[in-house]
């Protein structure tokens, strides 16, 4: 008898490794390239991610905003989020010239700022920022930078007016980095620098000179500016309408360009249709394809995730590329059309997302990965 149970018991063993190899994600083998350039790391990826198999997935786990709802609860432009290490969620909503703060649960705590143009008071709100000694900073698009605490009490404003900030982000640490206009042996352009929390330049980034074209006619389909943060001290940015991120260590140490393979996405007759109609009357440079890149986000364990054009076949969702700290191309999810991630941290992700009738939540989800880190 104690034979039988010791043979059951080794197949029940056997059983179970097998399923769990089964459940493990397939995994091939990293094709891409690392050149050593200097301080320059120069990755370059295949088409094919490293994970072909269902490695990543969402699952919604809270919603604020309801259409209707109590004005503590409805955004008339939300615009920017940051999330504390307590969970407690920031939204900047600049329809209502304010940040309005939630527990981790959603609950509605308080608000921070007031339109006017005293001090303290905002104008055009367009970002706001978490740094060390439980402080907020909101970058008014009016060239300030207003420092409060987090329960709400002013401290002190810091204006950039002379500075021409166009882009601005905060690290924890309060160094900035800024997106500014500049003339680099006599080109048009704009560079990329680094302040600390006085503002005093510590270093210059990035130059990116300016392609001659003419202001009278649009282009809608052009390629945007990507700017974000990732691991606090690393500036990630995508400029070019091919397929290259690049990485830039705050501190003056190396730094990384990220390089993939990929199919160019044309431009859809309705999409075409749909600029024409807005408009209407204008002059129009119209091109083929798309540029590689949509958007870009990190989170705070090194991870890239790159908003593709490419489409799921219902065409509820965009393709994001993800890549791991090192540059490498992991795997290629579907996030829904409707939803822009703003933070990654903790294993969730949180986003705002938009109805068709415009109306916006603030939503998380928690992120269930199946590969090691």
């Amino acid at each position: 008898m104690k034979r039988w149970i010791i043979l059951w018991s080794l197949a029940a063993v056997f059983l179970t490794i097998g399923w769990t190899r089964a459940e493990e994600p397939q995994r091939t083998a990293w094709r891409g390239k690392v050149e050593k350039k200097g301080s320059l790391t120069i990755v370059s990826n295949p088409k094919n991610p490293l994970y072909s198999s269902d490695v990543f997935r969402l699952k919604e786990d809270l919603s604020i905003g309801a259409a209707g709802g109590a004005k503590d609860y409805s955004f008339f432009r939300a615009w920017y989020i940051v999330v504390d290490d307590e969970g407690n969620i920031y939204v900047m909503d600049a329809g209502d010239t304010c940040v309005k703060i939630y527990d981790d649960h959603g609950k509605y705590l308080s608000c921070v700022g007031r339109k006017g143009q005293g001090p303290g008071e905002l104008q055009n709100p367009n970002s706001i920022h978490l740094i060390s000694g439980n402080r907020l900073v909101f970058e008014d698009f009016y060239r300030c930078l207003n420092i409060y605490t987090k329960e709400g009490q002013f401290i002190n404003s810091r204006s950039t007016a002379n500075l021409g900030f166009i882009d601005v982000l905060v690290t924890p640490e309060n160094r900035i980095v800024a997106r500014v206009n500049a003339v680099t042996s006599g080109q048009n352009g704009k560079e990329l620098r680094v302040y600390d929390g006085q503002l005093k330049l510590l270093r210059t980034l990035l130059f990116m000179p300016e392609e001659p074209h003419d202001r009278q006619v649009a282009r809608p389909f052009a390629g945007g500016f990507h700017l974000v943060l990732s691991q606090v001290d690393r500036a990630v940015v995508c400029y070019k309408d091919d397929y290259e991120i690049e990485i830039y260590d705050i501190r003056g140490d190396s730094n990384m360009c990220v390089r993939k393979e990929y199919d160019r996405v044309k431009i859809t007759k309705e999409e075409i249709d749909e600029v024409t109609k807005k408009m209407r009357g204008r002059r129009i440079d119209i091109p083929t394809y798309h540029p590689a890149v949509q958007g870009i986000s990190g989170d705070e364990e090194g991870r890239i995730y790159v908003k593709t054009f490419e489409r799921t076949k219902d065409g509820v969702s965009f393709y994001y590329d993800v890549f791991d700290r090192e540059g490498r191309y992991l795997v290629k999810v579907p996030i829904l059309r409707s939803a822009a991630p703003q933070v990654w941290k903790n294993r969730e992700m949180y986003c705002l997302e938009q109805d068709e009738d415009g109306f916006q939540k603030v939503k998380r989800y928690s992120v269930l990965w199946q590969i090691p880190n």
